[in-house]
């Protein structure tokens, strides 16, 4: 008898400790989300959502979502995008975008990739770069461009670039 109640009482710690996993692993994704395309985190000003595949997915930026045709041959649609100045939801129908600023949060915090010597290896090719920042309206994306530089477009002239 009193061997069971020891089994038991295993069993329910070992239960009770993997629904914490559980529920710490859950909370630990979604407040860590990383880009599908490039595994670098997901900025809250410039999240973008597409489907891929019948999935929705999340990335850093709309570069990513949008080179994910080019790279997989699927279509993406991207679906979402966020307001870089507000972190508000756009529909990319009616947003604008700010292509090559001087601001580019997806590189600001990311550590090249160094050579066996430890040198930096030269870049030629970063999904994210040139910058693409959603804007609510062209009246917003012109005045940031005014000052980080750039240029105003609307997204939907943008992604039809990558669908080709």
């Amino acid at each position: 008898m009193q061997r069971s109640s020891i089994v038991t009482g295993l069993v329910a710690i070992l239960v009770l400790l993997g629904l914490g996993y559980a529920g710490w692993r859950f909370v630990a994704e979604r407040s860590g989300e990383v880009c599908r395309a490039c595994a670098r985190p997901v900025h809250a000003h410039m999240r973008t959502v597409a489907i891929l595949d019948g999935r929705r997915e999340t990335y850093c930026c709309p570069a990513c979502a949008l080179s994910e045709h080019q790279q997989s041959g699927q279509p993406v649609e991207v679906v979402e995008l966020t307001d870089y100045l507000t972190n508000g939801p756009l529909k990319p129908g009616s947003s604008f975008i700010v292509r090559n600023s001087d601001m580019n949060p997806c590189l600001q915090h990311h550590h090249p990739e160094v050579s066996e010597n430890s040198q930096p290896l030269e870049s030629h090719f970063d999904r994210c770069s040139p910058s693409v920042l959603a804007f609510q309206d062209q009246k917003s994306a012109a005045a940031f461009a005014g000052e980080h530089g750039g240029q105003v477009t609307k997204f939907s002239y943008f992604a039809a670039e990558f669908q080709r």
